[in-house]
Order: structure tokens, then C-alpha cells, then sequence
């Protein structure tokens, strides 16, 4: 945690003097004094500094480039241009395009007044390599029954034909690598209620089915035949279960924007009770919290901060199936690994972003992130063997300021992660 705040404070310091070289750059020459006039640089200064600009020309190129075509883009309006042809006259009907590593691409369409004024529906579907398949389905009216009571109804079905599981603890090791096909059906209800402005509660419940085959992926082997090699102890859930789940959950929203904010925080609790409802052998219930907040500094850069926790339990001798187990690794949690590259019962991340705008249109940003696993956070607690990713990348927004395209580099002790997602926040109900 201390890698943290040393590398916030360098980030702070450097935006700092950015900026004051900024101002320093927008003072006219002849109204600067003699002394601070810049005259050019000799032979053998320009000869010593050809190293660090050849170093750095490829980045150069690239931002150089990225700016042009959002130029380009927002000159001829291009992005607008979409969106106008995908939405409605009064702006309730959207189309938009996604695309996540998770998911793959395909389309999300949003109606508002669906079927009575307050009412939400949301749809998406996406597809992606290797029979990749991802549909979702929900409607929400927060004052179905009363200006306070409302009602939401949701499903989804995917089929992630290429998981991977390396085992569970921290200390997992990439030559257990094996994969398996997650294939699972979702339906959920909920009550909802808005008590005040911006917080959402809900109560609910919710059957899975999930099956769990061989992994499609023909370079690791599958998890199903490998379980007994690679493991000492049976995998609970091994071939998936069909699991009934009581739901709770809180939703506080004081964001300046959805997309790109530059101001205010999120704030999410769930708690979940789920037992497999043809059988005794699994049961769990899971806490999760995340917090995230976002502070406008100065000539609109923003310090991003995030501390996520999750903690699941047994039920009595009812064993946790291991896709339910807290994940660490992906685009969400722990950029610089693999998607759920270590698993245990409790996990605990915390993260610090900061984002500066380099054109109208374009941002970018630099992260980190620490994170582990725990079998029990509150008998194991310690700050050793915490993994760590870093990295920046750009963040492209429309007109209107929304985000549209996210693109990252993330490193860590294994490897070196690209990704690209289009359009991600508007997955989230």
C-alpha cells in the first residue's frame, strides 16, 4: 500500500510541473526576462539529447497520430453523425456498438419508457472467437408499484468456451494452466427502491445453471482431465450446479458524469446466499464493497482511487464451487494478469489511476493496482505477497463527453496485457 501513495505523489509532482512549464510556455518571449529567454541549444547539447528522442519518438508518433484522426473525427462529426443514426428523435431509443477481451463485440440497445414512463429495457448481444456468446436481457422501473418501490427483471446466458484456472491461493503457479468451458444461465428479480436521491437498494433472488465442460482452447489442457493431476483436493463445482441465491444489494451514484467523471464517487455492497438447489455439496454466501472516488486537481486531471473487498464463506459443510470464488486478473481487477489468474474465499484490491487530457477528445492515463487472494482475510491478513500491475493508456470520448473507447497496456511479473474495450460503461444497468 505504501507503493501507492509514493507512486500518487510522484504522479501529483509530475502534473505539477507539467503544468507550471505549461504557463511558463504561454508567456511571450519578449515579456520573459533575459536571463530565461530560450536561445536554442548548442551542437553537443542537441548531439547528447538524440538518444532520449529517438527513445521516445515511437511514442511521439503514436499520440501524434491518435490526435490527428480524433481531429478528424470530431471536425466532420463523425462520431455524432452515428449517433444520430442509431437514436430516435427524443433520444430514448440508443443502438451502440461494444466490444470487451471478455465478451467480444456485438450491440447494446436501450429503450427508456419501454412500456410506461419509468420503465428501462436494455439488450446486448455479443460474440467472439472460439464460439464466444454473451446475450443479456433486463427491464427496470423504479416506480412500478410507488414513487419509492420498484421493480427489476433480468437474465442472461453466456458461453465462455476458453476459462482459465490455475488453482486457488496466492501462490498459484502458471504451470497448473488449464481451461474450461463456463457455459451459464442467469435469471434474477428484484425489488428496488430509490429512498434518496442518486442510491439505489435492492432485494431479490436469483437460479444459475451452470455447466462446466471441456475447455475449447487446444494449447492448455482441459480442467475436466486434469483435475486430478494438477490438484491434491476434489475442485468443488467441477461440473457446475444449478444454484438458488438470495440477493441484496446498494447502489450510490455521485458521479459528475457516467462515462468520464472528473468529480464524485461509486459506492456498491451486495450480499449473497446461494445454495445448489439439486443437491447439498455447495453453499456459500459473499460480501462485496467497492469504493471508488475521483478528484479534479487542476486543468482537468483527475486522480481516480479504488479499494475493492470481497469475502466468501461456507455454508455449514456446503463447499464454495470455484467459479464463485473471488477472481483477481482481467480488465476490471488487476490489469497486468490473466482473466481470474488467482482465486481464493476473500480477495482485496486497491488502485490509483490518474487521467490527463492530451486532445478534446482524448485522455490518457497512468494506473496501478495491488491485489491478493486470501482463504480467510481475517486469520491470514498481511500486506506480503500483494501482486501488482501498472500501466496507462487512452481513454477516447465523444462530443458530448461520454466515454467511448478505452485502450490499455498493463504490466506485471508474468507478462505484458493489451487491451481494447468499446463502449464498456454502457454494460452496466
Amino acid at each position: 500500500m505504501s507503493r501507492i501513495l509514493i507512486l500518487s505523489c510522484l504522479l501529483f509532482l509530475a502534473a505539477s510541473l507539467w503544468a507550471q512549464e505549461k504557463q511558463e510556455k504561454d508567456i511571450p518571449k519578449e515579456q520573459q526576462p533575459v536571463e530565461e529567454r530560450k536561445t536554442g541549444d548548442s551542437f553537443i547539447e542537441t548531439l547528447g539529447g538524440l538518444p532520449g528522442k529517438l527513445v521516445t519518438l515511437p511514442l511521439k508518433i503514436v499520440f501524434t497520430g491518435l490526435s490527428k484522426v480524433a481531429s478528424v473525427v470530431d471536425y466532420n462529426a463523425l462520431a455524432l453523425r452515428v449517433t444520430d443514426a442509431l437514436t430516435n428523435e427524443d433520444g430514448t431509443r440508443k443502438v451502440r456498438p461494444i466490444f470487451t477481451p471478455v465478451s467480444g463485440g456485438g450491440l447494446i440497445f436501450i429503450q427508456d419508457n419501454f412500456l410506461r414512463e419509468e420503465m428501462r429495457l436494455r439488450a446486448t448481444g455479443s460474440f467472439g472467437a472460439r464460439t464466444r456468446v454473451n446475450f443479456y436481457g433486463g427491464l427496470r422501473d423504479t416506480k412500478l408499484f410507488s414513487p419509492k418501490l420498484g421493480l427489476q427483471v433480468e437474465g442472461f446466458y453466456k458461453r465462455v468456451p476458453d476459462e482459465d484456472f490455475f488453482g486457488i491461493g496466492i501462490n498459484s503457479q502458471k504451470a497448473t494452466e488449464t481451461n474450461y468451458l463456463h457455459q451459464e444461465t442467469n435469471f434474477e428479480i428484484e425489488l428496488i427502491s430509490q429512498p434518496f436521491p442518486r442510491t439505489l437498494l435492492a432485494a431479490g433472488f436469483s437460479y444459475s445453471d451452470v455447466n462446466i465442460k471441456d475447455g475449447r482452447d487446444p494449447n492448455k489442457p482441459s480442467l475436466l482431465d486434469s483435475a486430478a493431476v494438477f490438484f491434491d483436493n476434489p475442485v468443488p463445482g467441477l461440473l457446475g450446479a444449478e444454484m438458488g441465491t438470495l440477493l441484496v444489494r446498494m447502489y450510490r451514484d455521485t458521479r459528475n458524469g457516467t462515462g468520464n467523471p472528473t468529480r464524485g464517487g461509486e459506492a456498491y455492497f451486495s450480499y449473497e446466499y446461494a445454495r445448489e438447489i439439486r443437491g447439498s455439496d455447495l453453499g456459500y454466501s459473499k460480501f462485496t464493497l467497492d469504493l471508488r472516488r475521483y478528484f479534479e486537481l487542476f486543468y482537468q486531471r483527475v486522480l481516480a482511487l479504488r479499494v475493492r473487498a470481497e469475502i466468501t464463506d461456507n455454508i455449514g459443510a456446503r463447499e464454495i464451487p470455484f467459479y464463485r470464488l473471488g477472481g483477481l486478473g482481467g480488465i476490471e481487477v488487476l490489469r497486468g494478469y490473466r482473466a481470474s489468474r488467482f482465486r481464493d474465499k476473500d480477495l482485496l484490491l486497491a488502485g490509483i489511476e490518474y487521467r490527463f487530457p492530451i486532445h478534446p477528445a482524448v485522455d490518457a492515463e497512468a494506473f496501478f493496482e495491488e491485489a491478493r487472494v486470501y482463504s480467510d482475510i481475517f486469520d491470514q491478513f498481511s500486506l506480503k505477497n500483494f501482486k501488482y500491475s501498472y500501466g496507462g493508456g487512452l481513454r477516447i470520448k465523444s462530443r458530448d463527453g461520454n466515454l467511448v473507447a478505452v485502450i490499455e497496456i498493463a504490466r506485471s511479473s508474468e507478462q505484458l496485457r493489451f487491451y481494447f474495450s468499446l463502449n464498456k460503461g454502457l454494460r452496466k444497468f
